[in-house]
């Protein structure tokens, strides 16, 4: 389930472009959370390493995605892994100058409690999608929101976190939608998407 979420002019002007190369983390393990980003452009991906050595992500952030947002009602205990995919283009805020704002336009409030409750209503119905549809139709929907100008990038072990199945079940996914004319492997990394209705239609099913 994906939300639009177009950032009020009231907020866009606070705030400040900021690049984050690929391999980057935006926020570092053991510091406190300063500032918040809107993304512009890019994908970064959130996860936790869990102490039997396991790894989950937990989601994906990409173009008009918030990240820090959740502290601006509470203080994160802990930072979230995060790791740049592809170049990240955002604008950085100050923390306290949004809480602030927060507090003096509820507009703005409205508008971070609106993007927080369809976060967690998205993630939710990603987790009912798990138990009840093919890897087939989760794959492409999974394919369809994370490319990135008709190109998808995303390395099949974390879509394989991700989606909670085997690294083996995306790659037999992947080969059945290359060989139907979907996608093409780009030569330098990643994949194009060649038949974008095909694939659609895969989502749909």
């Amino acid at each position: 389930m994906v939300f639009n979420n177009e950032i009020p002019s009231v907020i866009a002007e606070k705030g400040t472009k900021r690049i984050f190369t690929k391999g980057e983390n935006i926020y570092k393990i053991n510091t406190q959370v300063t500032n918040c980003y809107f993304i512009l452009s890019g994908i970064a991906k959130i996860y936790i390493d869990h102490d039997n050595g396991r790894r989950s992500i937990l989601d994906f952030a990409r173009t008009n995605d918030w990240l820090g947002e959740i502290s601006l009602f509470s203080e994160e205990k802990e930072i979230k892994e995060n790791r740049v995919l592809q170049e990240i283009a955002c604008l950085e805020f100050d923390l306290k100058a949004l809480r602030k704002l927060c507090k003096e336009d509820a507009s703005v409030s409205f508008y971070f409690a609106t993007y927080i409750s369809n976060k967690l209503l998205s993630r939710s119905y990603r987790m009912s999608e798990s138990l009840n549809y093919s890897l087939n139709k989760r794959l492409a929907a999974f394919i369809l929101q994370y490319q990135q100008g008709g190109k998808y990038e995303i390395s099949h072990t974390d879509a394989a976190e991700y989606l909670n199945v085997s690294y083996r079940h995306v790659l037999y996914v992947m080969k059945q939608f290359r060989e139907s004319g979907i996608l093409e492997k780009d030569k330098e990394k990643g994949y194009r998407i060649m038949d974008s209705d095909k694939l659609k239609r895969h989502k749909s099913y």
